[in-house]
């Protein structure tokens, strides 16, 4: 269930900036929200990705670690009912 929050966070780390950085810059113009998604600052982009793809793949490796701990206990499980 680690792994689920660890998505979960990394998807939040790449969305709230960007949906909050939108909102910012049309809430006083007439922009839309493509063209202000499509003005935000390159250096953003570069600090912003590489730590919410860091934080996915963390998520990634966490449920993978959890399902193979979750069959190996299965597997155990079943060897001894059948004893």
């Amino acid at each position: 269930m680690k792994g689920l929050y660890w998505l979960i966070l990394g998807l939040s780390v790449w969305f709230i900036p960007t949906i909050v950085f939108e909102v910012a810059s049309t809430s006083g113009s007439d922009k839309t929200a493509e063209e202000a998604v499509s003005e935000i600052p390159r250096e953003l982009i570069y600090i912003i990705f590489p730590v919410a793809l860091a934080i996915i793949l963390k998520g990634v490796l966490t449920i993978r670690k959890e399902r193979k701990a979750s069959r190996k206990e299965e597997s155990k499980k079943k060897k001894s009912k059948k004893k």
